[in-house]
């Protein structure tokens, strides 16, 4: 077993240490030199405007493959040969568009010298994409409109899954009565989005069945242009055309929907956010007896896998303006405690799930005039 962040010579804690220090775009690049890994990617933004994106981290050339699975020690093929080249990983400093979006999106294409190396995995394009547009014609950011960003929860993917069935009619009057007037957001009381979901999740199976690949597979990479297109080619051999395979699937979706082991009958329990639910895992929630105590369960948060909001997969949110340090907006989801007897157990929650500013001061002074109390530890 091999890996980068063990090699002596990638020093993360000296990265860390000159990126607190560097003072433009030249000592932000030279301060991740020395970043050997896990990868990542790393954003900068400098007081006279400049911004920059740079995937850091030390990416092994390998004698043959891309190190996907484990080789047969014996050979060598997998000795890696060297790193990617620091003035070759993808970086931008200053792009025309005037914005740089992440999201976990693919980074490179296929010019890419070292793309069979880069791209073997990542996210969709949904989520980056959906802040691409929300930001393109945007000449005036501010604070409030990047807080809208991260806390938006159209999906299009969802969305135009909606409108195919409703143009096909491909589905029970029940559904389409639902889905005819849906805005596509994926907020906790949709009941579209659950009933959405749950037919993508049904004919995505039945596509990865009859072509004998993985149901998540066809979900997540082939689904929406699949249906988008109409291709035949991945059409199940029982279905005549997509028009049926939507409304089979819409029927055994309300079937199981309102089976008592999902929502019920009932369906006012049908709520995306019973679905999509907020887990928080305190270390301590699995313990008998006293567990119980620890479990931070939500099922009023909005968001997707598929949207810019992705709910409790959020572990910060984070707004600075350069120069306008004081005004930094910094929220978690719960709170600072990790003891529920504590009033900062989860004293942050609700501004982490609705957007409500938390600011966070930065320079001294402004952290002495918002502090509530000061504790000074004296060696005796």
């Amino acid at each position: 077993m091999k890996w980068t962040a063990r090699d002596p010579k990638n020093q993360e804690f000296e990265a860390f240490f000159l990126l607190n220090r560097a003072k433009n775009w030249k000592e932000f690049q030279n301060a991740l030199r020395t970043y050997g890994g896990a990868s990542q990617n790393f954003v900068y933004a400098d007081v006279e405007g400049n911004i920059g994106w740079i995937a850091a981290g030390k990416i092994p050339l390998r004698r043959t493959g891309d190190g996907a699975l484990p080789y047969d020690g014996a050979t060598g093929d997998g000795d890696w040969t060297g790193y990617i080249p620091f003035e070759e990983l993808p970086q931008l400093y200053n792009p025309k568009e005037g914005f740089i979006v992440t999201a976990n999106q693919r980074i490179v294409g296929t010019s890419y010298k070292y793309f069979a190396v880069m791209s073997r995995d990542a996210a969709n394009p949904w989520r980056a994409r959906r802040i691409y547009n929300q930001l393109k014609d945007n000449t005036k950011v501010t604070m409030d409109d990047v807080r809208d960003v991260q806390h938006d929860v159209y999906s299009n993917v969802y969305a135009d899954l909606a409108n195919e069935i409703v143009k096909a009619n491909a589905a029970s009057p029940e559904t389409l009565a639902v889905l005819k007037n849906w805005d596509g957001k994926m907020t906790a009381d949709s009941k579209a989005g659950l009933i959405v979901n749950e037919i993508r999740n049904c004919v995505a199976n039945k596509i990865g069945a009859e072509n004998k690949i993985p149901g998540y597979v066809a979900r997540e990479r082939l689904l929406y242009w699949i249906i988008k297109d109409n291709e035949p080619r991945w059409l199940p051999k029982d279905f005549a055309s997509y028009a049926e395979l939507l409304k089979t699937c819409d029927k055994e979706s309300r079937t199981t929907l309102s089976d008592a082991k999902r929502f019920g009958a009932d369906e006012a329990n049908w709520r995306w956010g019973n679905n999509f639910v907020a887990n928080f895992q305190h270390p301590l929630a699995v313990v008998p007896l006293v567990g119980g105590q620890f479990v931070a369960r939500f099922t009023n948060v909005n968001g997707s896998g598929l949207t810019p909001n992705v709910g409790a997969f959020v572990s910060m949110r984070h707004i600075a303006s350069p120069g306008n340090w004081d005004a930094t907006r910094h929220v978690i989801p719960l709170g600072q405690s990790g003891n529920p007897s504590s009033p900062f157990w989860k004293d942050q929650f609700e501004a982490w799930r609705t957007g409500t500013p938390m600011i966070f001061p930065f320079t001294k002074a402004a952290v002495e005039a918002n502090a509530k109390e000061v504790w000074v530890l004296a060696a005796k």
